[in-house]
């Protein structure tokens, strides 16, 4: 069993997932939810978020002495995780991938959210093998973790795009009842591939200078200051003294992506988010005010970032709301 605690200023409170699978928790303007849920044997599906500006912690008590590994994303807010024993690890509101090995290891995650925060996790533990196959076939870490070899491991790196993606998709699925389970599992499939992959070939970014990370954040605060009518790179580029190849290099080692779809991502986010918010905008303004010329250049986007078009989302948000 794990003992779950919830934090804000001095009100401290615990939930226990293994009798009630989602916790609503509000204090002052923190209101945030956290769900856990099993998909497979030995894989749990982790879901959390916030609204609205607050700071508050999450803890987990490492009770379970059995091999387990979490690989998850954040997707907004800023904060740190802390796992006892190792480095702190910290995330700005661009997100990060995250891997740790909490085998009788206590974790803390503070979030500070300025606008909203969002979390998608996945827990494997040793029955997960099962599903998943021979350690050979895993990436290194995962089948250390699994065997309960590996106690110590806590890092982060750079969020895909392709995370960011499966991660919204869990976060609103857009079917329910069996379908639902489905697609579920499916998708915590694909999100797996993906962690797996970025696990394995998770970038070191030592080599890159404290100036220059300045400067590819502050990049990344011009592109996303007009999503309209962005800088091309060149322009972006020798904004912040960087060559434009520089410049992508050190966007992709941060950020997991290039400049333009990093762009592109941001733009995509922007209309799920206005579509989340009730706006009432037609499609084509609302693709035009996000830098598409032609609205059926953003439905293909959309469909395609996210499963369905956009006006299908906006319906199923309308029926969610009624």
């Amino acid at each position: 069993m794990h003992d779950w605690l919830f934090a804000s200023g001095n009100c401290v409170w615990a939930h226990d997932f293994a009798r009630r699978e989602r916790v609503d928790f509000a204090r002052g303007p923190v209101h945030a939810f956290m769900e856990q849920k099993e998909v497979f044997p030995g894989v749990l599906l982790f879901r959390a978020g916030s609204d609205g500006r607050s700071a508050f912690r999450i803890a987990m008590d490492g009770t379970s002495s059995e091999g387990q590994i979490v690989l998850g994303g954040m997707l907004g807010g800023a904060g740190t995780i802390a796992m006892e024993g190792t480095d702190e690890q910290d995330w700005r509101e661009e997100g990060r991938f995250f891997a740790l090995s909490p085998i009788e290891r206590r974790v803390s995650y503070d979030v500070r959210a300025r606008r909203d925060w969002q979390a998608v996790a996945v827990r494997l533990e040793a029955g997960a093998l099962d599903l998943l196959g021979a350690e050979a076939a895993l990436p290194q870490e995962v089948s250390n973790a699994l065997a309960g070899r590996q106690q110590d491991m806590a890092v982060t790196g750079p969020l895909s795009a392709a995370i960011r993606t499966v991660a919204h998709a869990l976060l609103r699925p857009v079917y329910d009842g069996p379908t639902g389970d489905l697609y579920r599992q499916a998708k915590v499939l694909e999100l797996l591939a993906h962690q797996f992959d970025l696990l394995g070939a998770r970038q070191d970014t030592g080599d890159i200078s404290g100036r220059e990370r300045r400067s590819v954040r502050e990049a990344r605060e011009r592109l996303l200051a007009d999503l309209r009518d962005p800088p091309d790179l060149a322009g972006l580029a020798a904004a912040v003294g960087m060559t434009p190849r520089r410049l992508n290099r050190n966007f992709r080692t941060l950020y997991g992506t290039t400049v333009f779809d990093y762009l592109r991502d941001a733009r995509l986010d922007a209309a799920r988010e206005a579509l989340e918010a009730g706006s009432t905008l037609p499609l084509k303004q609302l693709a035009w005010e996000l830098g598409y010329n032609q609205a059926s250049n953003f439905v293909t986007a959309f469909r395609r970032r996210f499963g369905v078009s956009p006006g299908v989302y906006r319906r199923v948000r309308e029926s969610d709301d009624a």
